[in-house]
């Protein structure tokens, strides 16, 4: 996977939100260095296999460079093209994007639909909105739009993300990593720079202290989102939350956001399947693994057990594993969005597996 994903890089200019040409103009979130991480700490770090590392670097260069392609043009009073955006203190983040104006080709129908009463300017934002928030693959959410319950008022594109700026984050991290280990110190020092000013940028624009939540920033309002979501939990998964960032989080995540069924997704109950009442399993994931590594381990068992007691409880009547899953009322199935809900999703059955794991490990 990891080398067909360095494959379509190399053709594509990115690795995009599907194996498809009509996806080539959008990514999919920036997880290489995850996976990346993951195969060389499993196989080839015992090996030193160092060609094969360098080649991967090669391929998270190019995927950073994808993201920060435009740095150059934000000037002046320039403050946001393609992904980047200049923040009023100068600080470059990033945001979810798409150069296309169009219907996507694979949803016609449902954007044709929803732009007919717009103007011609609104559904060319309409149209770029909605593939941007294709890329985030938290596609719908109220994260994105300014009216939490209609779709139109989607402006993703005004919209800097938590998570996708930790993702980015964690990339800088990796870079910096294996930069070192292959002796490029003058590479691994210049991307550990980066990623402080990154690090000191989402602190300044999406940490609440008050309220003790990460969330995201608006540039057209200049200020943070009002909406509370599980995106808050990546911080935490990638070490970039500070211990008293990481128990503010932790408290929020116990007291409103864990279910009977797991981690809701956001505290907006809305018609878009990335709400509540769904959860969805790579979100527990991310804060499982964060509340981990910070030493939270009762609170991650509890949202493993409540995950899984959910999961076997379903299985029983749907014969088989879903793509999401109504985590607050589990007598009913998932809902919202734009399709029925899916059979057999790999990260359900990853995440589950992973889950029974950790707590057969920890008895």
């Amino acid at each position: 996977m990891v080398n067909n994903f360095i494959d379509l890089q190399k053709r594509n200019g990115c690795i995009p939100n599907g194996n498809r040409v009509y996806y080539s103009s959008r990514s999919q979130p920036p997880v290489l260095a995850l996976m990346v991480t993951l195969l060389w700490e499993a196989k080839y770090e015992q090996r030193k296999d160092f060609s094969w590392l360098e080649k991967a670097i090669a391929a998270l260069e190019a995927e950073y460079q994808f993201w920060m392609k435009g740095c150059e043009e934000l000037v002046d009073d320039k403050q946001a093209t393609k992904r980047v955006v200049k923040m009023s203190d100068g600080a470059i983040l990033n945001r979810y994007w798409d150069s296309a104006r169009s219907p996507r080709p694979e949803s016609l129908k449902e954007d044709l639909h929803d732009a007919q009463n717009l103007s011609a300017d609104q559904q060319l934002s309409y149209f770029q909105n909605i593939r941007a928030a294709c890329e985030s693959g938290w596609d719908f959410s109220s994260r994105w739009l300014s009216e939490p319950s209609d779709l139109k008022s989607i402006e993703t594109t005004n919209i800097v993300p938590i998570d996708l700026n930790c993702l980015v984050y964690n990339l800088e991290k990796t870079l910096e990593r294996f930069y070192s280990l292959i002796n490029k110190e003058h590479k691994s020092r210049a991307i550990a720079e980066l990623a402080l000013f990154r690090l000191e940028a989402i602190n300044q624009y999406c940490w609440d202290n008050d309220k003790g939540v990460y969330r995201d920033f608006n540039i057209r309002l200049n200020k943070q989102s009002p909406i509370d979501s599980m995106a808050m939990a990546v911080p935490l998964f990638v070490g970039a939350a500070s211990e008293q960032q990481a128990q503010q989080v932790k408290t929020k995540l116990m007291s409103d956001f864990l279910k009977p069924g797991g981690l809701v997704t956001t505290l907006s109950n809305t018609p878009q399947q990335w709400d509540s009442p769904n959860g969805w399993a790579p979100l527990q994931w991310f804060a499982v693994k964060g509340l981990l590594d910070y030493g939270f381990i009762s609170e991650a068992e509890a949202v493993m057990k409540n995950w899984l007691s959910m999961i076997e409880m379903r299985f029983a009547e749907d014969k088989c594993l879903l793509e999401k899953y109504n985590v607050c009322e589990l007598v009913s199935r998932a809902g919202g969005g734009e399709y029925t809900v899916q059979q057999g999703f790999g990260w359900t059955n990853g995440v589950t597996s992973r889950f029974y794991k950790l707590l057969n490990d920890s008895l």
